[in-house]
């Protein structure tokens, strides 16, 4: 949406016909770009049969290096030619009939959105990704926060659900670990105690799908499968895990360490049908890598680690001294950051070499 949120679903027709909006013929392309509509179709794997339904589904078959040396063309004059000749199809593209549009913006998919985000900005750097997360959560905060605190599920609806909380949590505590902010790390704390107060189950340590508040539910269920989304369940035990380590808090691990107790049996038999639950089990099997950066430079140490492939680690930053959060508490900074690798808060020997830290992560 043109405030930060992303809707919840488009149609995959348009006219009654699947896909209409988005595909092509040959014979189309050519009409609308002439002489450059050779080069066009053979970059994107265009057709007279097509490659789907007789149509065309525009995919690109190579790499814009590749093709050019092939074809003796200077890259960026292939990349201009492409650009143009894009520009003139998407011009002709906005005339159709556009796919209908559900407007809902729905709290659990959002979140989702920005952990997507989090993580294609740690991998790849891209701002605009750090951007779109950031600017999603502000949205969610300004649109389906309440003013008693609580959270709603669509603007639509009041009560939100586990779900709900859970993806949530688990976008704050991922949109930290690439800004950093603590705010984020005070809101993930707050909204998990309203979890553990509202939708615990003492009895079995798991959660209920629905809160204390949705007092019209008859039977208050639990849903535990990973589906084409990962359960409201799974996710608690990932940020009980994660929050555990960032805030001190051991009797969140401990709750986490209970839950993957329960369903122990289940995931090693069903691990399809479990695989965030499956997850949670290798963190506490390969314990997380605590890693805490301390000094001018430790936001860019910090990105230069976080392109690397670092299956579970849990990370704070700081420019200057920090006590305030648990694992940068009595580390000492320097002009050149120092580094801190760490299991359990037992830390080995600070470092200030990037190659010196991947030794140590390697070596444990």
């Amino acid at each position: 949406s043109p405030e930060g949120g992303f809707y919840a679903a488009q149609d995959a027709d348009s006219e009654g016909v699947e896909g209409k909006f988005y595909v092509w013929d040959k014979a189309e392309i050519d009409a609308v770009l002439g002489k450059d509509a050779a080069l066009f179709c053979s970059f994107y794997g265009v057709t007279e049969e097509g490659n789907w339904e007789e149509k065309n589904i525009l995919w690109r078959p190579y790499r814009y290096q590749e093709f050019a040396d092939a074809r003796s063309i200077p890259v960026e004059v292939l990349k201009q030619s492409l650009k143009t000749s894009a520009d003139k199809l998407l011009q002709v593209r906005s005339k159709r009939v556009w796919p209908g549009l559900d407007h809902k913006v729905l709290l659990d998919w959002n979140a989702l959105m920005t952990s997507a985000y989090a993580a294609a900005y740690s991998a790849l750097g891209h701002e605009k990704y750090k951007e779109a997360a950031i600017r999603n959560l502000d949205y969610l905060h300004h649109s389906l926060r309440s003013a008693q605190g609580t959270w709603k599920h669509s603007s639509a609806q009041d009560a939100a659900f586990l779900d709900d909380y859970a993806f949530l949590i688990a976008a704050w505590i991922d949109v930290y670990q690439i800004t950093f902010d603590t705010q984020y790390l005070h809101w993930a704390q707050q909204a998990v105690e309203y979890v553990l107060a509202h939708f615990l189950d003492s009895e079995t340590g798991l959660f209920f799908n629905t809160g204390l508040a949705q007092s019209d539910i008859v039977f208050r269920k639990k849903n535990l499968y990973d589906n084409a989304t990962p359960s409201g369940n799974s996710t608690m035990v990932h940020n009980l895990q994660r929050l555990g380590i960032l805030l001190d808090r051991p009797e969140w691990r401990e709750m986490a360490k209970k839950m993957l107790g329960v369903m122990r049996d289940t995931v090693e038999k069903y691990p399809r049908s479990f695989e965030r639950w499956a997850l949670a089990m290798l963190n506490e099997t390969f314990p997380f890598v605590e890693i805490a950066i301390v000094g001018k430079n430790a936001q860019e140490k910090a990105r230069k680690i976080q392109r690397s492939f670092l299956p579970n680690y849990i990370m704070a930053v700081s420019q200057t001294p920090d006590d305030t959060q648990p694992l940068l508490k009595g580390k000492p900074g320097a002009d050149d950051a120092m580094i801190y690798v760490c299991r359990d808060y037992a830390c080995q020997k600070p470092v200030n070499s990037l190659d010196t830290f991947y030794d140590l992560v390697n070596s444990q």
